[in-house]
């Protein structure tokens, strides 16, 4: 550091300046480390300038090393500093730094040198980009910018550099390759630079080839393999390749569909015989993966012909395509077998094998993995070649050969295989061999490969399981086995382990036992010791590998003894605990082995051992076919376990292994389910046994399996052993009792059920004996007690080794009989029932008492109680049998038994079967059943859960009694007497029967209930003394409540309510009302009810006490309550005004409490009562106003729906009061009510119908969906069937609700309505029917026939309909007046109603009623007239029509109403639509009205009355411009209404001088101007009569100056660019002159608005006239300097245009044009100097040419003043002007000869200045005779001063020819000056004169031509002429403007 501080920044600069370039080299390499080693140094660095050093060495053609060291030290420089990165940016380093990175490419640089120029370039562009993917990104980029900072080549270049050493690392931020991709792909093109193309595809090749990079983008492998082609490719194969590639990029295609499929196989086909490797390698890499994605690209290359070079290939291409060709046609081979035919037929598998034989170890595995896809029979050749490879020295590794070999022998047939000579024998046993190979590999290799045959071709091990084969197995083992010491095996090597491990995997396939007998006696006599060994080494692989074999060996009892005493048993249960599944299904087979030839004990000697072997053989059975033998054997095996009661030396019992690993019984399980039937039953013995220890998690178990259900029941059936059926039926019982319904769903789809069901019964009937030999353990009488088989929360299933087998089946029969009744009838017809009978018969006459199972007797006595459920089984003969058992039973002194007994009768008399129930009523069971009466649950739980198992009653004695007082004979007879006093003694409180008073009172209720006689009993007995007792007493609610319903029975008997004690029985009832309970109110207040019936009763004082519980009991939440209060409360209330304004003053809210009930899901009755309660209430205000009335609507609405006319009554009549309040109309329901109002207008109840109909009304007002429910519902019908036999009253309402309804337009334009006509009609003619009924009629006739189809749809006659209507005009009502003009009105919009003659007599009246002033009526009456005046405008007009509607139509105080004033100007306008005669009688200021109505038919007929006034009369202008006219035209035109006839009127009005001068007129020039810029004005004939009144009213000079004017010249200039016809573009250039030449405003506008512009495009209009006048407008706008800024050559331009057109279609020179471009010259003279100018003058001169005498004269001028400008203008315009001017000389020497006197002047001065060429010709000379000597002339030409010209010179010819013409260009002619021709002699003395002749020019120059033949002038040496003869001089001069 201090070095560097101290100079060393210098001194490296200076080196790096040095021309030595190792010094340049070292320089820049010590500057790199110093930088990376002292950072801080770096600025200093900088800013010694070494940033801009290092760059020139990188730049400039150095040697490789310096420029290598200098990107070195940039790239240390760029690493550690942002201003160094900077200072590189600003010096332009990164293009200097780009070429460093492609520079080795370009330069040819190779070696280590370059590849650092490279690296460190690159890197260093990387830092300063922010990373190598930054710097990626940039490089994309700035190869797709337009703006490039090196050329595309190199930036590419660097680029293909980066992407292929791109490395990921963690400080690299992710980024998008698919941006990269993009750009390469948009820069890639077919025909693109050679060297950019090649670029790109180096960095595509960079990109994906890259491993790091390829990963984020779709297929990468397919564009490298197609980058690759392309670059390999030529031509069209190349363009193809291309497009396919960015096709796949830029594309969601597959590789398949970018090649153009079948096409883009043709091109890779015929890449593979091409010569370079490289290109086949890449051709065949992109079939591969084709043929690896797309299935259709096998067949593809196979139709295309690609099998054989591929095949050639596989023998001639390099080591990539060998390989890569061999993978390709190993996946063609498994395309299908047509194609592996084709593969075949080419020659592929003798390929393969020499393939195996020379190729590399990656193309021997290809080629191996071919053959076994190809080959799929034993080719004796193909299997002789392996074999021969087998032995030979290739290949060196034999590994392939023999997995071919291995292939090939798996397919041959078992002939070949065990055929010895045969080539797959040979092949088999060369196999064999090479067991005995030196190299361990192959030993193994070929052991798996042994090993795996015999495994899969078990039909040929019998033949081969010989010593040739065995031995050579056996000897693996045993020599791998020598000198392994203790340790066996587990000491040698890898290899030698897996020898082992094969050769086992071969003994074990060899040995598996078959039906052959001598196999086994190879491999038993062979020595096995090895096996053993090597099952118990320590590698758990090997040892289960040998488990294999020996479990097949240990079938022999020699072999087991010998393994048990090498201690077999502990290898076996270390696979059983580490093996695979394959092991411990083969150790779990080795131990089956053992213990089917061994004690258990003998085998396993520990208890830890044996709950060890458990598990694992039932584990084992997973690996497990079910039905296999091995899994027999373990199941075996498993259950000789379970029968151990202990192991030897040990108090453990192995079966409870599975009971503390309950995952263990699942395996057993599902050998229940797939297993035979041996395995089924040892399952189900070994699961049976855990039916007490497991129950839950064995019904888990069976229910998951589900076939396991359908197993069982199946073996219960068929089995025949004791054991099998039992365990069976116990295993049922475990799933059934877990869940029921899904148990019976499985035993209902197994189809066993019923075999089942029989099975039971016969277990039962079997077992039924006391002297059962099968009997194993017979349980005591304490059984019972185990809770039902309950147990605290679980249930118990017994075990069946210790529990009779009919137990059992009864406890199932019990359980399936309660799922379905077809099970119960099954269990009938298997003869159920009389094994029951005779069961309970033996138990109930003692016999054999002492031998009997008490357990069977109450299980079958529940059976018989769950059969009974079934009513077939009732109503057999067999119940009546079991009558006389059951009620025995009910006399036991066990609780249980009378328990069942009462289940059994309880089923039976539910089916109310009257001969069985009686014949159970007179058994005397019923004391009995009265005994169990009132005993609580507590005191038999277990009984109460099993009835609810077994769905029994909960309290059987109760139903049994019930039903049987169902009956009237018993309940009338001598049963019932003897059972009441039973009863009454119940209800003294008994301590150990507290249940028995609340039963006993509903029993008695019962009793009393509808028998009066009983009641009678029952008072006498002292059941009132008793009952009032209780409730003296307080006692408990339920039996205070039952107390009082059994007084309401009892007061039924209106004759006990006459006594006295009633009224005594009331106040106590009123007294529970108040203090009971709510069940105890109930009842009482029921009692109540009947006791109000008496008025005696209801009248009493007392009776009011009663009010204010009755009403707290609406607040109830029981429906009972709230009934039974509003029953109490309606009788109450009544009939008495006092006790309902009492109801009004209790507390709370009664109204509340209604509302409460309607809005509950309470009984109808209950609501009903309410609605009725409600009805009284809702008759008062102060109710209705209460806010929660309202809220009553919808329960109201609810009851409506109900069936009872009463309750519907109710509610509408409470519901239509309840519409009296306003705020209540708006009401919301979520039901239609309206539909159920509008269902009630029927039938005879007319309270009801009139209640119905007169809340619709009220509902209806002014409501339009409600209006359309009703009609909807259908309420019209209903309606019309009522009217002809409703009374008048009724057909009043009916008339105003259809006034209501149709009131609604939907309604009234409706088809339904129309069948109101009619009716309406008909009902008006009654006498009887009211003003109020007319009007509601009338006005629903109107509502209904304003509607055009009501009217095209009436059927009456104009007759029947319009005479009747005529007597309602002359009503005193003005109302019905009115309705019956306005129904009149709508009658007549019929065709037919206003042809009719009778319509004519209406006309008159109708007249009439308009002139009352009465705008209603006026309105009405009009509205009618207006459908007359169509067909009988004359009828009108003769009744004073137009005076009437004339007077509407000018009224304006008051104004009309707009409607009825439209209406009279339509009748108008139909007046004089009618006949064109009657617009001169109607007034024009009426017929300017009439111009703002709405209708355009109006307007129209207005606008042709007012055209044909103004062209009778010019007078009426001025009266219609005084009413407005103007102002109304205006509007319309506005308003793009009748545009055409509106401006016509304006134009013609503005035609008026007079209404030119009126203030009207100034302000139309704004609206007509608005109108024609207005976008919305489509029509062209009001546009052009728009554009005529503004020229009219520009032809005014005041209007013409107004400031309005501004905006018409904008309008017709807008006009103008809008494409007009001509005829517009005519006017609307004529008005601009008007407006334009008064006005420098006006001026200024159309400028403004662009009107030069257009105008100038007019110029150019074909059409002469138009042209003319676009010139005389433009000459107009610029005749002065007031638009010297708009002035542009563009106007000269267009004059030119135009001048030029006209000349070349018409031949005619417009003068008009000439005239404006004089103005122009004129007025503007920086014109002169434009190319426009110059451009002008030839058709100047063709107009000149051309022309008239006036435009030559303008011509004239115009050039002269163009030609005034020149010596003002820069030379070389002027030149060009003179130039193009000069082609004017012939016409204007033309002029000169003959043209006006005013002509020459400027003829002359435009001759004298413009340029010219002299041209002369010297044709010949004559006589040119010389004295002395020949003649050789020449002529000599001179002109002033100017260098003289020379003829050739004729030799010896006195008449010589020259025709030679001489030519002298003058820029402006030369005036006075003279040509000089001599003549003279050229001889050997000199040369002399022969004469000469001088010609004014100034003459020429005029004259254009001066030629003939001219004397030659003579003169001697003294000046005289000589005399002599003439010479003469033949010649032609001419002044022209081109040389000719």
């Amino acid at each position: 550091m201090k070095s560097l501080d101290a100079g060393g920044v210098d001194l490296i600069v200076n080196l790096l300046h040095s021309d030595n370039p190792t010094s340049q080299s070292n320089a820049a390499s010590l500057l790199a480390r110093l930088v990376l080693a002292f950072p801080d140094s770096i600025p200093k660095i900088v800013d010694s300038g070494v940033i801009q050093v290092l760059l020139c060495l990188l730049s400039e053609q150095k040697d490789v090393s310096v420029r290598a060291s200098a990107a070195e030290a940039l790239e240390s420089l760029s690493l550690k500093s942002e201003k160094a990165k900077q200072a590189i940016i600003d010096s332009q380093g990164m293009q200097i730094l780009i070429g460093g990175v492609v520079a080795p490419s370009k330069e040819g640089v190779q070696g280590e040198w370059g590849q650092a120029l490279q690296k460190h370039s690159a890197f260093a562009l990387a830092n300063i980009s922010g990373g190598m993917s930054a710097l990626i990104i940039h490089l994309a980029e700035l190869s797709h910018s337009p703006r490039l900072a090196a050329p595309v080549p190199d930036i590419l270049g660097s680029l293909a550099y980066v992407l292929m050493v791109f490395k990921t690392s963690h400080d690299e931020e992710p980024f998008k390759l698919t941006k990269v991709e993009g750009i390469l792909v948009a820069l890639l093109k077919p025909r693109d630079n050679k060297l950019v193309q090649d670029r790109i595809l180096e960095a595509m090749a960079g990109l994906y080839g890259n491993p790091h990079l390829s990963t984020a983008i779709n297929e990468s492998d397919a564009k490298r393999v197609l980058v690759g082609l392309i670059t390999m490719a030529t031509g069209d194969a190349q363009e193809y390749l291309i497009l396919s590639l960015v096709q796949l990029s830029t594309e969601e295609v597959t590789v398949w569909d970018a090649l153009g499929r079948r096409d883009g196989i043709q091109i890779l086909i015929s890449a593979l015989g091409l010569s370079s490797e490289q290109h086949q390698e890449y051709a065949v890499e992109m079939l591969a993966i084709l043929t690896e994605q797309v299935d259709d690209s096998k067949w593809a290359i196979t139709a295309a012909g690609g099998i054989p070079p591929l095949v050639q290939l596989v023998e001639s291409g390099s080591v990539k395509a060998r390989e890569v060709a061999t993978n390709i046609l190993a996946n063609l081979g498994s395309h299908s077998e047509d194609v592996r035919a084709c593969v075949v037929s080419s020659g592929a598998i003798p390929a393969f094998v020499w393939l195996l034989k020379h190729g590399g170890a990656k193309a021997q595995e290809a080629a191996a993995d071919a053959l076994i896809k190809l080959v799929q029979d034993a080719d004796p050749a193909t299997i002789n070649q392996l074999s021969v490879l087998l032995y030979g020295d290739p290949p060196s590794s034999k590994v392939h050969v023999i997995k071919v070999l291995g292939h090939i022998l798996g397919v041959a047939s078992c002939d070949d295989l065990v055929d010895q000579g045969g080539a797959a024998n040979t092949g088999l046993r060369s196999l064999v061999q090479i067991l005995n190979s030196s190299n361990e590999k192959t030993q193994e290799y070929t052991a798996s490969v042994l090993a795996d045959l015999f495994n899969h071709r078990q039909d040929i091990c019998d033949s081969l399981a010989t010593d040739e084969v065995i031995n050579p197995c056996i000897q693996l083992l045993t020599s791998n086995a020598q000198g392994t010491g203790t340790q066996g095996i587990a000491t040698q090597g890898i290899a030698t382990q897996g020898i082992a491990t094969q050769s086992a995997r071969a003994l074990g396939a060899l040995s598996r036992p078959t039906k052959s007998t001598n196999k086994m006696s190879y491999m038993v006599h062979g020595d096995v010791k090895p096996l053993i060994e090597l099952a118990k080494t320590s590698s758990v692989d090997s040892a289960e590998t040998a488990m294999d074999p020996l479990a097949n060996l240990l079938s022999d009892p020699k072999v087991a003894a010998e393994a048990l005493a090498e201690d077999v048993v502990s290898a076996i249960t270390k696979v059983l605990e580490e093996g695979s599944l394959e092991g411990k299904k083969n150790a779990s087979r080795a131990l089956s082995q053992l213990l089917r030839h061994f004690p258990v004990g003998d085998v396993l000697t520990g208890g830890g051992q044996c709950r060890f072997a458990v598990l694992a053989l039932v584990e084992s059975l997973n690996a497990m076919d079910t039905g296999s033998s091995d899994a027999a054997d373990v199941l075996e095996a498993v259950s000789l376990l379970s029968r151990m009661k202990q192991v030897r030396n040990s108090s453990y019992s192995p079966w409870y292994a599975l009971s503390e690993v309950p995952s263990g019984l699942e395996p057993l399980v599902r050998c229940l389910c797939e297993g035979q039937v041996k395995m089924q039953d040892k399952a189900i013995e070994i699961l049976s046994r855990l039916s007490g220890e497991q129950p839950i998690r064995l019904g888990d178990l069976l229910l998951s399996y589900s076939r396991s259900i359908g197993a069982l029941a199946n073996r219960v059936v068929k089995s025949r052993s004791l054991e099998v059926t039992v365990g069976g039926t116990a295993l049922l019982i475990c799933a059934i009792k877990l869940h029921k319904a899904r148990s019976m769903d499985i035993l209902d789809r197994s189809g066993c059920m019923k075999s089942l069901i029989y099975a039971l019964v016969d277990m039962v009937k079997q077992n039924s004996s006391p002297y059962s030999p099968e009997l194993e353990i017979k349980t005591s009488r304490t059984y019972r007690d185990r809770s039902a088989f309950r147990a605290g929360d679980e249930f118990y299933v017994p075990d069946p080794g210790t529990v009779l087998g009919g137990t059992v089946a009864l406890w199932l029969l019990c359980l399936i009989s309660s799922s379905h009744s077809e099970n119960k009838s099954t269990v009938m017809e298997a003869g159920g029932l009389e094994i029951l009978l005779d069961k309970l018969a033996r138990h109930t006459n003692n016999e054999l008492a002492e031998f009997e199972d008490s357990e069977g007797t109450w299980i079958g006595t529940a059976l018989a109680a769950v059969l009974f459920q079934d009513y077939k089984i009732v109503s057999s003969p067999m119940t009546m049998h079991f009558v006389h058992s059951l009620a025995a039973l009910l006399k036991s002194d066990e609780v249980t038994e009378r328990f069942f007994a009462a289940q059994a009768f309880a089923s039976i008399a539910f089916h109310r079967d009257k001969g069985i129930n009686l014949a159970i009523a007179n058994s005397g069971a019923v004391a009995g059943l009265v005994t169990l009466i009132g005993h609580s649950e507590s005191d038999m739980p277990n009984l109460i859960a099993l009835s609810e198992e077994f769905s029994l009653a909960k309290n059987p004695d109760l139903v049994v009694l019930d039903n049987l007082f169902q009956i009237d004979e018993v309940k009338s007879g001598s049963v019932a007497r003897k059972t009441i006093p039973l009863l009454v003694d119940l209800l003294k409180p008994m301590p150990d029967r507290s249940g028995a008073p609340s039963s006993t009172v509903r029993l008695l209720i019962q009793i009393a209930d509808g028998n009066d006689t009983n009641k009678q009993l029952m008072a006498e007995a002292g059941v009132l003394d008793a009952l009032n007792k209780y409730l003296s007493l307080s006692p408990q609610d339920l039996v205070e409540a039952t107390i009082s319903e059994l007084l309401r029975i009892l007061f039924t008997n209106h004759d006990l309510i006459r006594y006295g004690a009633a009224i005594s029985c009331m106040n106590q009832l009123i007294a529970v009302l108040h203090l009971g309970s709510r069940n105890a109110r109930l009842s009482a207040a029921r009692a109540l009810i009947e006791l109000f019936y008496a008025d005696n009763i209801r009248d009493n004082e007392l009776s009011i006490q009663a009010i204010q519980p009755l009403a707290a009991m609406l607040d109830a939440h029981s429906e009972s309550e709230q009934e039974a209060a509003l029953c109490a409360l309606i009788k109450l209330t009544s009939d008495s005004n006092t006790k309902t304004s009492m109801l009004a003053e209790v507390e709370g809210n009664p109204v509340h409490s209604l509302s409460s009930i309607l809005f509950s899901g309470s009984t109808l009755k209950l609501k009903c009562d309410a609605a009725e309660l409600c009805r009284v209430l809702f008759g008062n205000s102060k109710f209705r106003e209460i806010r929660i009335a309202s809220e009553c609507s919808e329960p109201l609405i609810l009851l409506m729906q109900s069936e009872s006319e009463k309750a519907v009554e109710a509610a509408v009549c409470a519901f239509e009061r309840l519409l009296d309040d306003e705020r209540l109309l708006e009401i919301k329901s979520r039901h239609d009510f309206i539909s159920m109002l509008v269902a009630l207008v029927s039938g005879s109840n007319y309270r009801l119908i009139e209640a119905s109909i007169s809340a619709l009304i009220k509902l209806g007002k002014d409501r339009t969906p409600r209006k359309l429910d009703m009609v909807n519902a259908g309420i019209i019908d209903k309606c019309l069937e009522l009217l002809p036999t409703a009374s008048s009253s009724l057909c009043a309402l009916i008339a105003e609700l259809f006034r209501i309804l149709t009131n609604s337009s939907v309604i009234s334009k409706s088809s339904v309505a129309l069948k109101i006509v009619e009716p309406l009609f008909t009902v008006l003619l009654r006498k009887d029917f009211g003003l109020w009924g007319h009007h509601s009629a009338l006005q629903a006739l109107v509502n209904i026939l304003e509607k055009p189809h009501s009217l095209s749809a009436l059927k009456l006659s104009p007759s029947q309909v319009i005479e009747p209507l005529t007597s309602f005009l002359e009503s005193p009502s003005q109302a019905i007046q009115q309705l019956g003009a306005e129904l009149l009105s709508h009658l007549l919009a019929q065709e037919h109603f206003k042809k009719d003659i009778t319509t004519r007599n209406a006309i008159a009246p109708l007249v009439h009623l308009a002139g009352l002033g009465i705008f209603n009526i006026q309105k009405t009456a009009i509205k009618a007239l207006e459908s007359i005046s169509f067909s009988w405008p004359k009828a009108v007009y003769e009744a004073g029509g137009i005076v009437e509607i004339s007077k509407v139509l000018v009224q304006n105080n008051p104004l009309p109403p707009v409607d009825l004033w439209e209406s009279a100007a339509v009748v108008l306008s139909n007046i004089l639509r009618s006949d064109s005669g009657y617009y001169l009688r109607v007034p024009a200021d009426a017929l300017v009205k009439m111009l703002y109505s709405t209708a355009e038919n109006t307007i129209k007929a207005a606008l042709n009355a007012l055209i044909v006034q103004e062209k009778t009369d010019a007078s009426s202008a001025e009266l219609m411009a005084e009413a407005g006219a103007i102002d109304a035209l205006l509007d319309l035109l506005r308003s793009h209404r009748c545009e055409e006839l509106a401006a016509r009127l304006l134009e013609a009005l503005f035609n008026n001088t007079r209404i030119r001068e009126s203030k009207a007129s100034k302000y139309s020039i704004a609206p007509l101007s608005q109108y024609l810029l207005d976008p919305q004005t489509k029509s062209q004939t009001g546009k052009l009569l728009a554009a005529l009144a503004l020229g009219d009213l520009s032809q005014h000079e005041g209007l013409a100056r107004a400031s309005v004017s501004v905006s018409a010249c904008r309008a017709l200039v807008s006009l103008l660019e809008d494409q007009p016809t001509e005829e517009m573009k005519m006017v609307s250039v004529c008005a601009l002159q008007n407006f334009v030449v008064r006005s420098r405003s006006n001026r200024k506008a159309v400028a403004e608005a662009g009107g030069v512009l257009v105008i100038q495009e007019l110029v150019m209009s074909p059409d002469p006239e138009l042209a003319g006048q676009a010139s005389m407008l433009i000459k107009f706008l610029f005749s002065n300097h007031t638009l010297q800024e708009y002035v542009s050559p563009e106007l000269i331009r267009s004059l030119t245009a135009a001048l030029e057109r006209e000349l070349w279609s018409a031949a005619t020179v417009n003068e008009e044009v000439l005239r404006t471009i004089l103005v122009l010259f004129s007025n503007f003279q920086k014109l002169h100097i434009s190319e426009a100018a110059t451009l002008c003058i030839p058709h100047l001169v063709t107009a000149l040419r051309s022309g008239s005498e006036t435009a030559q004269d303008i011509t004239l001028t115009t050039l002269c003043l163009l030609k005034h400008s020149w010596s003002t203008m820069p030379l070389d315009v002027s030149k060009s002007q003179a130039m193009v001017t000069a082609e004017a000389i012939p016409i204007l020497q033309k002029l000169m000869k003959c043209c006006p006197a005013s002509f020459p002047e400027r003829v002359e001065s435009l001759l004298s200045s413009l340029p010219g060429c002299l041209t002369v010709t010297i044709n010949r000379a004559n006589n040119l005779r010389q004295v002395l000597g020949g003649t050789n002339a020449f002529c000599r030409l001179t002109i002033g001063h100017g260098p003289p010209r020379r003829t050739k010179v004729v030799n010896h010819s006195t008449s010589p020819e020259w025709k030679e013409a001489f030519t002298w260009a003058f820029d402006v002619p030369p005036k006075g000056q003279k040509l000089h021709i001599v003549c003279r002699n050229k001889s050997t003395f000199g040369k002399s004169t022969l004469g000469k002749i001088t010609i004014q020019i100034d003459k020429i120059v005029n004259e254009g031509l001066h030629s003939g033949v001219f004397n030659l002038s003579h003169h001697d040496k003294d000046g005289c002429v000589k005399e002599g003869t003439e010479r003469t001089l033949e010649l032609e001069v001419t002044w022209s403007h081109r040389v000719e």
